[in-house]
């Protein structure tokens, strides 16, 4: 008796989680942007002797390697 409740309460958990994962994966989160390769401001701003200068400005700032120095890079759009 005990053992069929067992196996009863098994596939029940089995079939539980597996439509679980179905219903989970089906759900949309929202509408996504797509960035542009292309994109003049992004290759503007990543480009040439800004990320550079924002490097050493960064550095001297925070100092080199640490995190307000990665958190500097990031807000000026060098963090590579």
């Amino acid at each position: 008796m005990i053992r069929r409740i067992a196996i009863g309460g098994g596939l029940a958990l089995a079939m539980a989680v597996a439509a679980g994962s179905q219903i989970a994966s089906a759900a949309t989160i929202g509408p996504h942007s797509k960035m542009q390769a292309g994109d003049s401001l992004i290759q503007q701003i990543q480009g040439g002797r800004y990320c550079r200068f924002v490097r050493l400005e960064c550095a001297e700032r925070w100092g080199w390697n640490s995190r307000p120095f990665y958190r500097c890079l990031e807000r000026r759009g060098c963090l590579y």
